[in-house]
């Protein structure tokens, strides 16, 4: 007799979610769901508003990257005013440094908040520790000094998010075509030298590194597992520069497949050009895919493991250092 599996609700995730299993007879998983409360409607909120209003609305849609929907809708502004494109009115470099240095600051605190809250836990205690222990309380308790560094590392994040945005969450720095604020020197050297509550730039790195060092030690040991569990296959896409490597902030869509060969590059204004996207009736979620390819040939997986399959370099020697290590271990091959 099959039977079904509800783990309600997933706590490890970045919202509100759960998992339906369905198994056979024999308790084998016949299908796996992964079913988030993803709706938005964004697209149709902002509409009748202001133009303006656009970036303060937008990053509404979340309280820990919002600075990334923040700035998509203040890149749509931009566009209104024709600053940006190829036969517009071109950004200075002071403007756009601002808004990259506030998306850079938001990526560190959020992925910080990801890694030592939501997956770390397992990595220090092991996935067969008992729930009550296997949780950020618990990792405080056994590494209170690697909690400490944590939250350290986090409030660099949040601090500069404040300096450059105005407010720890839901700020507001960018105005169409630019931005209304600045860093001032006292500011700057505040977070390259460090001060008496505030950790300098050099032991932010620092403590980065130690938290890419847990992740290889937990890798090595476990590899076997890893490398056999959660593969799926896709396309992957991020933006990347006029070399064709990672940027965060602007630049082409680049598509590669499992080869790493491209399979499109183009400018992220003619996405729905390309792009369908298909609906679920169990999920809220949408699933964009490539209409050349259809459905299941053309999706496409974004995030950071898509950012290193595509990727060739990176303009730090710490970054270089760490994606030359990642492509040697996966043979050159895209991670799945």
């Amino acid at each position: 007799m099959s039977r079904t599996l509800v783990i309600d609700p997933v706590t490890r995730i970045e919202g509100h979610g759960k998992v339906t299993l369905q198994l056979d007879a024999d308790n084998r998983v016949t299908d796996a769901r992964l079913q988030v409360v993803e709706f938005r409607g964004f697209e149709r909120f902002i509409q009748g508003h202001p133009y303006w209003e656009a970036p303060m609305l937008l990053q509404r849609i979340c309280g820990i990257c919002f600075v990334s929907h923040h700035l998509c809708g203040a890149k749509a502004l931009d566009d209104v005013v024709g600053v940006g494109l190829k036969d517009g009115i071109q950004m200075l470099p002071t403007p756009e440094k601002m808004r990259r240095l506030g998306h850079y600051a938001q990526q560190l605190q959020s992925h910080v908040t990801a890694y030592f809250y939501l997956i770390a836990p397992e990595m220090v205690f092991g996935i067969e520790a008992a729930p009550e222990k296997r949780n950020i309380i618990g990792l405080a308790e056994a590494n209170p000094d690697l909690v400490k560094r944590v939250i350290e590392l986090r409030r660099w994040g949040q601090e500069l998010i404040v300096a450059v945005l105005g407010k720890r969450m839901h700020g507001i720095s960018s105005i169409p075509g630019g931005v209304n604020n600045n860093l001032s020197v006292e500011q700057r050297d505040r977070f390259l030298k460090g001060s008496d509550d505030l950790l300098s730039i050099d032991q932010v790195i620092d403590y980065a590194q130690d938290a890419l060092n847990l992740f290889y030690d937990y890798h090595d040991k476990y590899r076997d597992e890893i490398d056999n569990f959660g593969i799926t296959k896709a396309l992957d896409m991020c933006l990347v520069d006029e070399n064709g490597d990672v940027d965060y902030y602007h630049g082409k869509m680049r598509i590669v497949d499992e080869n790493k060969d491209i399979v499109l590059e183009t400018d992220y204004h003619d996405y729905l050009d390309h792009f369908a996207e298909a609906t679920e009736e169990w999920s809220y979620m949408k699933f964009p895919y490539l209409k050349a390819l259809g459905r299941e040939a053309g999706s496409v997986r974004v995030g950071p493991l898509a950012r290193l399959n595509v990727t060739r370099k990176y303009s730090t020697p710490l970054a270089q250092a760490a994606l030359e290590r990642f492509h040697d271990y996966t043979q050159a091959r895209p991670t799945t």
